[in-house]
């Protein structure tokens, strides 16, 4: 799920895109965080799939990275110890590096088709049907994203 999440924001970033060339905003863009009703306000604007775009990004690979971690942290090799200066810092980065490759390994599309096929039959049957839907859907917005600006220019 977390794939579809990330997909997610191509949509998002088109669809803020097509808002922002339609609503013609203008390049005052400050938001009143004391006020509540200014935040919900600003995350109705058409900009707002833009920001969204981004944390769906951001979130996505996150959540990924929290995912892999646990892998990662199991992930033992045959090598001596690190014992040099700065050792404990680097064992961190190091098993970062490994959540990252996992991360990655994790969105490849055998990853993914063995993931739902554990889900069961009825289920990954649903779930197969999103990923071609999001592609076009994803592919449709950007195409409109090229097109609404300059049908808006004449």
């Amino acid at each position: 799920m977390v794939w579809f999440v990330r997909k997610s924001a191509y949509g998002l970033l088109f669809s803020g895109l097509i808002g922002l060339s339609i609503s013609h905003l203008e390049p005052d863009t400050t938001v009143d965080w004391t006020d509540p009703g200014g935040v919900v306000a600003e995350l109705l604007s058409p900009g707002a799939g833009i920001v969204l775009s981004v944390v769906a990004r951001v979130g996505g690979a996150l959540a990924g990275l929290v995912l892999a971690y646990p892998l990662a942290r199991d992930y033992g090799v045959g090598l001596s110890p690190r014992t040099n200066f700065g050792s404990g810092i680097g064992k961190v980065f190091d098993r970062m590096n490994v959540a990252r490759a996992y991360r990655s390994l994790r969105w490849t599309h055998h990853v993914r088709q063995e993931a739902m096929s554990r889900l069961g039959p009825n289920a990954s049957r649903r779930v197969a049907k999103i990923d071609p839907i999001m592609d076009i859907a994803n592919i449709s917005l950007a195409v409109l994203a090229v097109a609404v600006p300059v049908a808006l220019s004449f």
